[in-house]
């Protein structure tokens, strides 16, 4: 089963994605990248691509993703991104955010099914054995996906990410397992799994539960426990599998503790981002601004952390933000 990193828009970077695997080894068996806005006719600039450079992304493999609803401009971004070497292609069809979905991107987009099925026809066409989606149940329905399904099946899709939430819920509440159980065996493609797995219980009972899937894709966990990929890599290699009772809710049983050689693995790679962050951007305030997105999540590895996130997020200069780092344990 493959392990891949999800696309958090200013998070799962490339800066973030190379230091991650200098840090924690290649757990991973590739990432799809923060999506890339289709823009009008004759206007993309190589700066909009900065983010799937090659010589940028290291040695995790990248898939790179766009978000739009313009099957010509489709056609035209992925050319663009095949120069880069690129064979792959993941389209964007469940950003929940609401000034993305209202104009009938992300989430937004198969709620219009003729827009959507023609987007899908404009993929397979361009990056042939190579195109893929990453999709909610629905913007505001769990069974907007569910009545996709014979138009989805209509196309060769290299597989199909599935976040078994709404667009609505954001990332609240819990993840509709029922729902995704009633999808997993529908799609003639394959299918990976995206949401809420936070510990290695949560992709066991993934494995067990649905034997068809094809892949874990994680997100806000694996940042929440850098650890967790590799974990779970160990853990599917040992031939592992969940002894509970399987639920209509992920277990989320922490079985693995967070020993102070970790924390301080932790640490040593987050001040590496840091730095690097510092060479790349410009003035304290976009540094600061990703340190604390990655410190939203992260500082939940610490005994501390929810005292210190605080200073964290308090911060004003990149002194008061060294300071606070100093006090995790």
């Amino acid at each position: 089963m493959r392990l891949s990193l999800a696309p958090l828009r200013g998070l799962t970077v490339a800066t973030y994605r190379t230091c991650y695997t200098e840090y924690f080894g290649n757990s991973y068996d590739y990432a799809v990248a923060p999506f890339i806005p289709l823009t009008t006719a004759g206007r993309i600039q190589p700066k909009l691509l900065k983010d799937i450079f090659p010589e940028a992304c290291g040695t995790m493999p990248t898939v790179p993703q766009v978000i739009g609803k313009d099957p010509e401009r489709l056609i035209e971004m992925a050319n663009a991104i095949k120069e880069y070497g690129y064979n792959e292609l993941n389209l964007n069809c469940g950003c929940p955010w609401k000034f993305v979905a209202k104009k009938g991107r992300g989430s937004g987009l198969p709620e219009n099914p003729e827009l959507f099925e023609a987007m899908l026809a404009a993929g397979v066409e361009v990056m042939p054995g190579g195109f893929s989606i990453k999709i909610r149940l629905g913007r505001k329905s769990t069974d907007t996906l569910r009545s996709l399904v014979p138009i989805i099946n209509r196309y060769p899709l290299k597989e199909i990410i599935i976040h078994p939430r709404t667009g609505e819920q954001m990332y609240e509440g819990d993840v509709y397992l029922e729902k995704f159980a009633e999808l997993v065996d529908a799609f003639t493609m394959p299918v990976i799994y995206n949401g809420d797995i936070k510990t290695v219980s949560d992709a066991l009972y993934l494995k067990r539960r649905f034997p068809r899937l094809s892949g874990l894709m994680l997100g806000r966990g694996a940042f929440e426990d850098p650890f967790l990929p590799s974990d779970i890599a160990a853990a599917f290699a040992a031939g592992a599998e969940y002894q509970g009772e399987i639920g209509d809710t992920l277990p989320h049983e922490q079985t693995l503790p967070h020993t102070a050689e970790r924390k301080q693995q932790v640490l040593a790679f987050a001040d590496a981002l840091y730095k690097r962050y510092s060479e790349e951007l410009f003035g304290p305030a976009p540094i600061l601004g990703r340190m604390k997105e990655f410190w939203e999540y992260t500082a939940t590895y610490f005994n501390n952390g929810a005292e210190q996130l605080r200073k964290i997020q308090r911060s004003k200069t990149l002194v008061e933000y060294e300071q606070s780092i100093k006090m995790l344990k």
